[in-house]
């Protein structure tokens, strides 16, 4: 072979590289004129020739064709060799063909596919290339099923393929933003309902949908290391850390400053931290925020904080969202907004049919409170007319006109329809509960010394002065005796130099100095720890203030219980250096083993606790009640899990400490329910109970436990205001549409195993080696891909340079025994539990489905290459009788894909639109898969019989015999067959189509597809448009008019919605043909 390249020549192949046609594959140099030159692509044998392309000729790379590459040479008008290349060195080409003749061809003789999709197989039949009826089969249940896999996810992919369970809320949420255009949005569910969640499967969606994606996340530093574990292990876009995909941590403001502008997509973890103005580096970063989101086409802030609270910070939170319609100058009229809400949503939440007696005092509350808004006006106007004919609850007019007006309120009055909230009284089901607390009751020999010097220095600056400070400094240190706090700090911060209050302050030092290195707390704690570890399998989560307690608990618990105690420590991650999973962790993937956790304060916050049947022992309780919900937080996050019970540590010295217990517990419920929405409620009662506390010692504690709890308490009183604001802004508890098809597309694994192997390894002959330990037995056996070089054994039917360039983000460049030219994947599994388990998250298995590159690449070769698309085949059975004198009866087979009509290359370029229109239409018009047999006569046949369906036999079985019809058998068939169905063979092919055609657009289920189809599509337009209008007339100057211009956006996308499911895609996607004999016609 020649070792240089040749020059580029007329009929070489080529590519070129400008960035129009860099995807269309390889094409043939035809000519050049003065520097332009004329590239013909082809498409495919017996297919009408693509339009010639002019380029620069300087855009043009000659192509060399890889080993494996499918090559046609045209022999005669209906005759097409079709063979592969073992060798091109760039003037001679070495092919192989089925027969296993090889020969050499200049490259203006043979012809490649280009890299576009095959839009129509009907050639390759008219002209006789057909494959095997075995591969058109195995493409044809590939197909199938992963159609089936798209319809039930409705363009969200991401959340099919990622390592979590499929929870109905979360992919709703998901879906509504990726339905829509404009992607801004606050994801609001409350803590530990799967923000997290919600946001990685949008942002792996983002790297699915658009191979250039580059995003960036803000998030908490001690979070830094548990989003990128998640996105890696859970989400597959480890290989995108650090290059595409940026981690970045709330006070990392250089590196923030030297990715965002190049960021296609942000999001903001507690995004509610952000909008604080405490220090200099909390406005530095807002700053930044400020001025980078408005040109952002994707935004997502996370947050759980509730309207109700601090309306300063919550309003620098939705101005990042969107800065019309909440500018930061407004703050008063933001207050308004929110106030003015209180009606509506009280009186939202008694709209319901049960209530139909008793509506009119809140009807009449509205027209008194709202005069001013005319649409309200008129549809309180439309239900009091329909109550006055006294109907019942399931009146169907009672029932429109109350939903209509329901729907006015809470789309007029939400704060932003962009803002999605789940809360967990809509979920119970999603997290565990919490199982109150228990007491481990103790007697400290160093505690009564120390509380004596404190309750000395209480009266003492109780009757020096106020100074609040002070007096929270005092109380912390009273209910939560290990804070290891300085007390002589305290007041010198506070600007008190009063030497006898300085020198009763230092003696409380002494005497905390010796009662944290009193061993009766840890004793208790060893003693009660070693009760509960005798319920099997129960895990315990020791919660420690001090990294020095949580430091001599794990010692001493070692010691006295063994090595199945390990200590938490925070990751360090580092973008240079590759991060070990930590010891810890054991605690979660080996829960057999390691049965107690100890943790510090730096595990409150970043870290998942949650799953099977854990206890929370709180070595102390620090003096917030946030702090315990952090704590808590932890293990009752979305999943399933036993109740968590709480014990608590309680020093009998301590009055205070006990009394703190009963505010947790009776006052606050925090042990029995999240407190997280009570964040304010909690922060502007805390300086009030010190003043309160140090004027009164103990039994101020004791009077606010009771001012907080019972159903008329402070708790229950903000409660109600929550939920009545939140019943505006918070996600209904309804029927998700699509979870149960999900969910069904999801449990049928083994079908599409099955589709998937026919295809990848028994036709195309890519290695499959299993995983499995040695002795294990499983149902489900993690396995890897190979690509087989065709050095030796069998080759895998694809190009080498192909495989790598669509499977490089499936190639595990650590697999044992894999290589540059034996490239393995990273480990697969097919059924949900299988990888979402302890063992296969610790594997780093991935679950196989659409959104995978391994699916996507097998997805890009049905679409491409021509392998499967027609099949012909000659089926002898002895038992048929044969009708045309011919000696064979003749039916064509048409696969038809019925798929929404969709202008993609129309005037409006934006991705997010076209992504947003295609999902919204496979959602209303999923993909329809219908096969039409059509007699060689033109008879459609509308049951076909057993003779024509059973599966290819290519040996013989029982009566029959099935012949694969190569170029070979096409040339052999007797004269009667070729004088006949074959004397205009081409002709033949294109009627029986248009007869298939026909009957697909008349069969009721193609009609009855569309009709509903449409249906849907247009009670959703309605209802948009009356949303847009009911918001809008709640608005002025520039946030009406942007109220109004996406109302016309969504006007223009349902009109192209509605225009794309009238008059659908109808794809031929296999086409086939089937001589029926009673004999054979070959000598084999």
């Amino acid at each position: 072979m020649m070792e240089r390249k040749s020059p580029l020549r007329m009929g070489a192949f080529v590519r070129i590289s400008s960035p129009q046609y860099r995807n269309w594959g390889v094409g043939k140099l035809c000519g050049v004129t003065q520097g332009v030159a004329r590239v013909q692509y082809f498409d495919a044998p017996g297919a009408l020739l693509p339009d010639l392309v002019e380029v620069p000729f300087s855009q043009l790379v000659q192509a060399n064709l890889p080993a494996q590459t499918r090559v046609y040479r045209q022999k005669t008008d209906l005759y097409w060799q079709v063979g592969r290349v073992l060798e091109d060195d760039g003037a001679i080409i070495f092919v192989q063909f089925p027969n296993g003749e090889m020969e050499n061809f200049p490259a203006e003789q043979l012809q490649v596919r280009w890299s576009r999709p095959l839009n129509d197989p009907l050639p390759l039949l008219a002209v006789q290339a057909t494959e095997t009826p075995f591969l058109a089969d195995a493409r044809a249940d590939f197909v199938r099923a992963v159609a089936g896999q798209h319809h039930a996810v409705a363009g969200v992919s991401a959340a099919l393929c990622s390592s979590i369970d499929l929870v109905d809320y979360q992919f709703d949420v998901v879906r509504q933003v990726l339905s829509d255009p404009i992607q801004r949005y606050l994801l609001a569910d409350e803590v530990g309902l799967g923000k997290t969640i919600e946001a990685a499967i949008i942002l792996r969606q983002y790297f699915i949908d658009d191979p250039a994606a580059r995003a960036v996340l803000i998030v908490p530093p001690a979070l830094v290391y548990q989003w990128r574990r998640e996105l890696t292990v859970r989400f597959g876009l480890g290989a995108e850390l650090d290059d595409m995909l940026h981690v970045i941590a709330h006070d990392d403001l250089n590196r923030l400053s030297q990715v965002i502008a190049n960021a296609g997509m942000l999001v903001v973890d507690e995004a509610h931290h952000l909008s604080r103005q405490s220090t200099a580096e909390q406005r530095e970063l807002y700053e930044q925020l400020r001025s980078h989101a408005p040109s952002l086409p994707r935004l997502l802030l996370l947050s759980a904080t509730p309207v109700l609270g601090n309306a300063e910070e919550f309003l620098r939170v939705l101005h990042l969202l969107d800065p019309v319609v909440f500018p930061l100058d407004d703050l008063d009229g933001f207050k308004r907004r929110i106030a003015s809400r209180q009606v509506i949503a009280e009186v939202v939440s008694t709209l319901l049919p049960e209530n139909v007696w008793g509506l009119g005092p809140d009807l009449d509350r509205l027209l008194e409170s709202y005069p001013d808004d005319p649409l309200l006006v008129e549809k309180v106007d439309a239900l009091q007319k329909v109550l006055d004919t006294f109907p019942d609850e399931e009146n169907s007019q009672f029932l429109v006109a109350l939903e209509d007006l329901k729907i006015h309120l809470v789309e007029s009055y939400r704060l932003h329809r962009r803002l999605l909230r789940n809360r967990r009284t809509a979920v119970p089901w999603a997290t565990p509960r919490r199982a109150g607390m228990r007491t481990i009751v103790f007697s400290g020999e160093a505690t009564a010394t120390w509380r004596d010097r404190l309750e000395d220095l209480r009266l003492a600056l109780a009757a020096y002065g106020s100074f609040s400070h002070v007096h929270q400094s005092l109380l912390r240190a009273a209910v939560h005796s290990h804070s290891g706090q300085s007390l002589l700090r305290a007041l010198t911060l506070a600007g008190l130099d009063e030497p006898d209050l300085l020198a009763q302050a230092r003696a409380v030092d002494h005497a905390a100095e010796r009662l944290l290195s009193d061993p009766a707390r840890v004793k208790a704690l060893c003693g009660e720890i070693r009760t509960i570890l005798e319920v099997p399998a129960t895990q315990i989560v020791v919660f420690c203030d001090r990294p020095q307690d949580a430091d001599l608990v794990t010692d001493v618990l070692a010691r006295e219980i063994g090595h199945g105690v390990v200590r938490h420590e925070p990751v360090e991650v580092d973008e240079d250096t590759e991060v070990a999973a930590p010891e810890w962790e054991q605690f979660l993937n080996s829960p057999n083993q390691v049965r107690v956790l100890v943790c510090d304060a730096r595990a409150e916050e970043g870290v998942n606790l949650h799953g099977g049947r854990k206890v929370a022992v709180h070595y102390d309780l620090p003096s917030s009640p946030n702090r315990i919900e952090q704590r808590l937080g932890r293990l009752d996050r979305y999943g399933t899990g036993d109740p968590i019970v709480s014990y608590v540590l309680l020093d009998e010295e301590n009055p205070d400490e006990a009394a703190w217990a009963q505010v947790l517990d009776s006052g606050w419920g925090v042990f029995r329910q999240s407190v997280a929405s009570l964040q304010y409620l909690i922060e502007s009662t805390s300086e009030p109970l010190a003043y309160e506390w140090s004027e009164q010692g103990t039994a101020a504690l004791q009077v606010h436990a009771d001012q907080l709890g019972g159903s008329d308490g402070w708790v229950q009183r903000e409660v109600r205001q929550l939920n009545h604001q939140d019943s505006l802004d918070a996600l209904a508890n309804r029927e998700i549409p699509g979870m149960d098809a999900l969910e069904d597309a999801d449990s049928d694994w083994v079908k599409w195993r099955a589709a998937f192997k026919v295809l990848a390894v028994d036709s195309l002959q890519f290695s499959w080696r299993s995983e499995n330990e040695l002795g294990e037995q499983t149902t489900d056996t993690p396995f890897r891909v190979g690509y087989a070089y065709h050095g030796g054994g069998k080759a895998t039917l694809l190009p080498l340079a192909g495989f790598l360039k669509h499977f490089l983000a499936t190639v595990d460049q650590r697999a044992i025994g894999g290589s540059a030219r034996f490239p393995l994947s990273h480990q697969y599994a097919f059924k949900r539990n299988t990888v979402t388990s302890r063992r296969g998250l610790a594997q780093g298995l991935r679950l196989l489905r659409i959104g995978d590159p391994l699916v996507a690449s097998l997805e890009q070769f049905c679409a491409t290459d021509d392998r499967g698309r027609a099949f012909a085949v000659w089926r002898a059975n002895r038992q048929y009788e044969v009708n045309d004198p011919s000696g064979a009866d003749l039916y064509f087979r048409f696969d038809f894909m019925v798929r929404p009509a969709l202008n993609e290359e129309g005037e409006d370029t934006s991705p997010l639109k076209q992504q947003a229109l295609a999902r919204k239409a496979g959602t209303l018009l999923p993909p329809l898969a219908i096969r039409i047999w059509v007699h060689g006569n033109g008879r459609v046949e509308a049951e076909p019989s057993e003779f024509l369906t059973s599966k290819y036999a290519p040996t013989l079985k029982g009566a029959r015999c099935d012949f694969n019809l190569n170029a070979k058998r096409w040339r052999r068939l007797p004269t009667d067959i070729k004088s006949t169905w074959l004397r205009n063979w081409g002709g033949l092919c294109r009627s029986q189509r248009d007869i298939a055609t026909a009957a697909v657009r008349s069969a009721p289920v193609y009609i009855e597809h569309i009709q509903s189809a449409l249906k849907v599509c247009t009670q959703e337009r309605r209802l948009r448009r009356s949303q847009g209008e009911a918001r809008a007339s709640r608005l002025q100057g520039l946030a009406r008019q942007q109220e109004l211009d996406e109302l016309l956006q969504a006007e223009e996308m349902y009109a192209a919605l509605e225009a794309a499911i009238a008059s659908p895609r109808l794809d031929l996607d296999v086409v086939g043909a089937v001589f029926l004999s009673s004999i054979s016609p070959f000598n084999e």
